[in-house]
């Protein structure tokens, strides 16, 4: 017997219908029914159609293939790692699923792929590599050139990692939704993957940190101006390569009250800003920040600087902000010279979470701080701090002790 369900609002409904084809398959639709009692008949005709050797709503060989469909969703894609999504699409997704329809995307055939990415098996695009160009009779004069070493060439591993599996599952996720948007399937069977198949990304567990106060202050000092203040920041308040780089002078007039302002990762919408809405987060700012950031400040405010000009331009770039290379490169300068062996992510924002979580702070308090989804996404990641770390609330006593 089928069933109706809605996927809408209570106040706006959308009456969707699941029944059993001839092959035993489930299949979901929408209805275009306003009540569900219509629905309920609707469904019903159908049922009564497949049993007489009919089809159901969606005829045999009408649909278009996913290679074609892949064309008009990739052009639709406007997120900001579209580039990226496109590549995987290209090198993963239409290779397995190219000459398929929607209809033929089965949980059973995306579980089969799942399990062909993690063996090495997986249908993958082959870049064609360059012909060697033939040797040239001409002579050209003065002495002959020295033979050049051949390059090494460089072989990707067949077998994806779980990080990479996940995000191709999750591109094609999008995929299939975007096709029951359009009418071009009427179920998006990723989502009916249990857990325990889905590929599951590691916990870093094993990444160090910095919590010697001394390292960071002679780590400051070590890096060049501004480098120096903008790994204070990213150290003491948790941001981004890419938020400190972009903070304007109008997000540091909240340092009184605790609080940094930000609004940008370089020059683009936030990591967060899924839909460049301009999204704001809030930061906590370290008690000295004033003080340390007094001077700079007051050498922008000479410099006439706007509101919206850079905290920290980078001169060479006509006020443009750093770029993640050039921080990083001075960053290894600076690190080799004080002894230590950690990168920048892992001894600013990396060590942020975890001084904190060490210390204390609630994983509710860090996770809204670094501009995590939920507390569930710190926890993925910092879950051997919180295990063993409980906050005073919970340790308290009794307020006089106990009575002998």
């Amino acid at each position: 017997m089928g069933t109706v369900y809605n996927r809408g609002t209570k106040h706006k409904p959308k009456w969707w219908v699941g029944y059993k084809e001839a092959s035993e398959e489930w299949t979901y639709a929408p209805s275009g029914q306003p009540t569900k009692e219509q629905a309920r008949r609707y469904v019903e005709r159908i049922e009564a159609n497949i049993a007489a050797g009919r089809v159901g709503i969606e005829r045999p060989g009408k649909a278009e293939s996913c290679d074609a469909l892949f064309n008009d969703w990739s052009k639709s894609i406007t997120n900001r790692n579209a580039k990226d999504d496109r590549y995987r699409l290209e090198n993963h997704l239409r290779p397995a699923f190219g000459g398929l329809t929607p209809r033929a995307l089965t949980m059973a055939a995306i579980l089969a792929w799942l399990d062909a990415q993690r063996k090495g098996e997986a249908p993958r695009k082959v870049r064609p590599t360059k012909p060697t160009p033939p040797p040239s009779d001409r002579k050209r004069p003065g002495p002959r050139p020295k033979p050049r070493e051949p390059k090494p060439v460089r072989v990707k591993p067949a077998r994806l990692s779980d990080a990479s599996i996940r995000h191709n599952l999750n591109l094609l996720s999008r995929f299939l939704g975007w096709c029951v948007e359009h009418g071009h399937a009427q179920h998006n069977p990723v989502r009916d993957i249990p857990q325990g198949k889905r590929p599951r990304q590691a916990a870093k567990t094993d990444t160090p940190w910095l919590d010697d106060d001394a390292t960071v202050v002679a780590l400051m000092r070590a890096l060049p101006e501004p480098i120096g203040l903008m790994f204070y920041l990213a150290n003491r308040a948790g941001l981004r390569t890419g938020e400190v780089a972009g903070l304007r002078m109008a997000d540091l007039a909240y340092l009184a009250e605790g609080t940094i302002r930000v609004r940008y990762s370089y020059d683009g919408p936030l990591k967060e800003d899924k839909h460049s809405a301009g999204k704001t987060k809030w930061v906590p700012s370290p008690d000295d920040a004033e003080a340390i950031l007094a001077a700079h400040v007051k050498q922008r405010a000479a410099d006439k600087a706007k509101p919206e000009d850079f905290v920290f331009p980078c001169a060479g770039r006509d006020g443009s902000y750093y770029r993640k290379e050039f921080i990083e490169t001075r960053w290894a300068v600076a690190a080799k010279a004080c002894n230590v062996d950690l990168t920048w992510y892992e001894a600013t924002r990396h060590s942020f979470v975890s001084r904190n979580l060490t210390r204390g702070a609630t994983l509710d308090e860090v996770s809204g701080a670094v501009g995590h989804s939920s507390p569930g996404v710190t926890r993925r990641y910092y879950d051997h701090f919180i295990r063993k770390t409980f906050s005073p609330t919970l340790r308290a006593g009794l307020p006089a002790g106990p009575k002998q």
